[in-house]
C-alpha cells in the first residue's frame, strides 16, 4: 500500500496526481439502492495512504465539513501518498438524522458492527462494502465523530485500550497531532473502525470534536480545528510536508480518570459550560457546569456541578434533557499525563 504509484481502492484506479469519486454500492432496499460515496486524492509521489471517515454515527455531522473542506484544499502536488475521504459512511442513519438505523433487528450501530456482514443487518452490509473496499487498503485512519442531536459538543481524542507495541505508539501520536488538549484511552474494540485497524496491525485515531446546529462562529472555529487536525495527521504520516501545528499542552488519561456529571432527571438544563473556550479549560471540583429545570413547575430541580478537579472535554448546549442523558464529562486532575 504505502509504496504504489497507483492506487487501487474502492473499484478505482487512481493515477499519481488525480483526484476521483465514486459511490460504493451496498445493496438494493425498499427505499432504492443504497451506496456509500468516497472520494480520493491521490499525490503525485508515494507514500501512505489516509482514510477519514465522518457519519458512522447519522446524526453527527459537523465532521463532513472538514472533509469538505480538506478535499477542497488539499493538492496532490503536495502530497507524498493518498487521502481518502467518506464524508457519510452510514447513509441510511444519515438521511434519518439519527445515531444509527432504524432496522427491526439487532447490530444497528455502525460503530460497533465493523468488519461487518455480507448477509447480516444492512448497517453490517455496509460495514462490510467499507472493510473489503477502504479500510483493508489504507495505512492509518481518523474516525471522526461530534456531538449529535443530543445536543452535546465534544473535543477530545480516543486512544484504543488494547493497541500494543508500535500500533500503540503509532496510534497515539495520530491521536496527540490532531490536538484536542485530551486524549482518552478508550474501549475501541475491533468491532470499531479504529479498533478493527489496530487488529490488523494499523494505526488509528478516534476523534469527537464539535457538535450539531451550533452557532456560526462556533461550528466555524471547530471546523478550523477539525481540518488543522486532520492536516497535522497527514504531516505525521509525512503525506504533507511540514511539522504538526499544536497549540497547547496534550494530556492523556484512562477511563478510570473520567468522571461525568448527568442529570438523573429529565428537564430543561440550562448549561453554563457551553462555549467553545469552555472545552479543554480546568473546571474545578464543586464548579457549577449546568442546572436542570423542573419545565412544569419550573424550579431548579438538580445542579450539575463538576465531581472532581481537571480537563471539560465534552459539554452540552441548552435545552431539553432527558434522565441519564449525557452531561458534562471531565479528565480529572489527578491523573493526566502530559504527553
Amino acid at each position: 500500500m504505502a509504496k504504489q504509484n497507483v492506487l487501487h481502492i474502492a473499484g478505482l484506479e487512481v493515477q499519481p496526481g488525480e483526484r476521483a469519486s465514486t459511490m460504493l454500492h451496498v445493496t438494493r432496499t425498499l427505499g432504492g439502492d443504497l451506496a456509500v460515496p468516497v472520494h480520493i486524492v491521490n499525490g503525485t509521489q508515494p507514500g501512505k495512504v489516509f482514510a477519514v471517515l465522518c457519519n458512522v454515527h447519522g446524526d453527527e455531522a459537523m465532521p463532513l465539513l472538514a472533509a469538505l473542506q480538506l478535499w477542497r484544499e488539499t493538492a496532490p502536488s503536495e502530497m507524498k501518498g493518498a487521502l481518502v475521504i467518506l464524508p457519510v459512511c452510514n447513509p441510511v442513519a444519515f438521511s434519518q438524522f439519527s445515531r444509527e438505523g432504524a432496522e427491526q433487528r439487532e447490530n444497528t450501530d455502525l460503530h460497533r458492527c465493523f468488519p461487518g456482514n455480507a448477509r447480516g443487518s444492512v448497517t453490517e452490509m455496509v460495514a462490510r462494502v467499507l472493510t473489503d473496499q477502504v479500510l483493508d487498503h489504507v495505512d492509518a485512519l481518523c474516525d471522526l465523530h461530534a456531538g449529535g442531536q443530543g445536543g452535546r459538543i465534544h473535543q477530545r481524542a480516543d486512544l484504543n485500550q488494547d493497541a500494543e507495541g508500535s500500533v500503540r505508539e503509532a496510534s497515539l501520536e495520530l491521536c496527540r497531532v490532531f490536538g484536542t488538549g485530551a486524549v482518552h484511552v478508550n474501549f475501541l474494540p475491533p468491532s470499531t473502525a479504529a479498533g478493527y485497524l489496530n487488529s490488523t496491525g494499523r494505526p488509528a485515531a478516534a476523534v469527537e470534536i464539535g457538535g450539531t446546529y451550533m452557532s456560526g462562529p462556533m461550528t466555524d472555529e471547530f471546523l478550523a480545528r477539525a481540518v488543522r487536525g486532520l492536516r497535522n495527521q497527514m504531516k505525521s504520516l509525512g503525506i504533507l510536508d511540514g511539522a504538526p501545528e499544536l497549540s497547547g499542552k496534550q494530556y492523556l488519561f484512562t477511563r478510570t480518570e473520567r468522571k461525568e456529571a448527568n442529570p438523573t432527571r429529565g428537564g430543561y438544563v440550562i448549561s453554563y459550560a457551553n462555549n467553545i473556550e469552555d472545552l479543554g479549560r480546568m473546571v474545578k471540583k464543586g464548579e457549577k457546569l449546568g442546572v436542570v429545570v423542573d419545565p412544569y413547575t419550573l424550579e431548579e430541580a438538580e445542579p450539575l456541578n463538576a465531581p472532581c478537579d481537571g480537563i471539560l472535554f465534552f459539554s452540552r448546549m441548552s435545552g431539553p434533557a432527558e434522565a441519564g442523558a449525557k452531561g458534562y464529562a471531565i479528565a480529572e486532575a489527578a491523573g493526566l499525563q502530559e504527553i
